[in-house]
């Protein structure tokens, strides 16, 4: 089978690889698979990691800013996958991209569509209380519902929005939930990990973007009454949320207590990882995080370590008591200090991780 895939982002430079590169480069062992590449400027600096995937140059204007990427570039990509549609004889093109998902529906070939979250309020947030962002918003919620309709198949990560969709009146929707690569994602000895990166005593760490649908406030408000360091691991991409939480971080006299890494390579992950006491998945009460189960989760687990996320419906119904939830900056810290009485195992959450492996499932 030939198949176009249409990613949310670059597909080898973005710090962290999402769904689609585990789940692509395992068929492209087997299928013929095309990405169309977004060469986004705010990463090109970085390495880029390999694929088995045959990618396709779809840079016609380059810009910072995401919106207006895709904007600019919207009659090229209009173009380009009309004539990849055409040229390669492609079967289907797997989209998870908003504009160029509506470009794909005038190519003449069938598109799934990947509906990884809340896509309207995922885009919108990079323009934090601004009208702006609610142009963005409404401007989004037309473009998705359209796609949606004129998908042949729905694909999504939780049965929260497999409802939601059905609610819209998309008659075919599949639920693959989000899952880890356990092979790259392993544990090491905690201790030798902590000594390697300059850590001392118990830590908790978030991994992941430094973006406004993230809840590190709450965090970071509650250190104070918590005795641990806060390893933040993870870039900022679009915005300077990470720097908010800096400020925020040295009003309260923590600052010492908070360490920001920047983006790692996904290869030296397991270390960053195997270094915290806690996996953090700190997130605001929105559609787009209530209704997603995102992968960082697995990652924490696949590592051995317990995680700690804000209360999540979707992630409650996937995950149940394995892990551990708060409400507020009051529970956050009631719950930090149970995990570290506890005496889980870290067998136990690794063999939970493996339940969700992208190869073996």
């Amino acid at each position: 089978m030939r198949i176009l895939v249409i990613p949310t982002t670059d597909w080898i430079r973005h710090p962290v690889p999402n769904r689609l590169n585990f789940i692509f480069d395992t068929l492209a062992e087997k299928h013929e698979v095309y990405v169309l590449h977004f060469g986004l400027k705010r990463f090109s600096g970085l390495e880029p990691r390999q694929t088995g995937c045959t990618l396709l140059p779809a840079d016609w204007i380059r810009a910072e800013d995401p919106s207006l990427y895709y904007i600019l570039n919207f009659p090229y990509h209009l173009w380009k996958i009309r004539r990849i549609a055409s040229r390669l004889k492609i079967d289907v093109i797997l989209s998870a991209n908003i504009l160029p998902s509506f470009a794909a529906n005038f190519s003449g070939t069938p598109v799934v569509f990947d509906y990884l979250d809340h896509l309207e309020e995922s885009a919108s947030v990079y323009y934090p209380g601004s009208a702006l962002g609610e142009v963005v918003k409404q401007v989004v919620r037309r473009i998705t519902r359209y796609n949606l309709r004129h998908a042949r198949s729905v694909i999504t990560v939780t049965r929260e929005l497999s409802d939601f969709l059905y609610d819209l009146g998309v008659k075919e929707v599949t639920v693959i939930a989000n899952g880890v690569d356990t092979q790259a994602l392993q544990p090491l000895p905690k201790e030798e990990a902590k000594s390697k990166l300059g850590l001392l005593g118990p830590v908790l760490g978030y991994v992941g973007s430094l973006e406004h649908w993230v809840d590190l406030e709450s965090v970071v408000s509650a250190l104070p009454k918590i005795d641990a360091t806060l390893l933040v691991v993870g870039p900022g991409l679009f915005t300077d949320y990470g720097d908010k939480i800096k400020r925020m971080a040295e009003e309260l006299g923590v600052m010492d207590r908070v360490v920001f890494t920047g983006a790692v390579k996904y290869q030296d992950l397991s270390r960053y990882i195997s270094a915290m006491d806690i996996g953090l998945n700190p997130l605001k009460m929105m559609k787009k995080n209530e209704y997603a189960a995102g992968g960082k989760v697995f990652n924490y687990l696949s590592c051995g370590r317990p995680v700690l996320s804000s209360r999540m419906v979707s992630l409650e119904r996937l995950l149940g008591d394995e892990i551990y939830y708060y409400d507020d900056v009051e529970s956050f810290v009631r719950q930090v200090k149970r995990i570290f009485k506890a005496r889980d195992g870290e067998r136990r959450y690794r063999s939970l991780a493996e339940k969700y492996d992208w190869i073996t499932r």
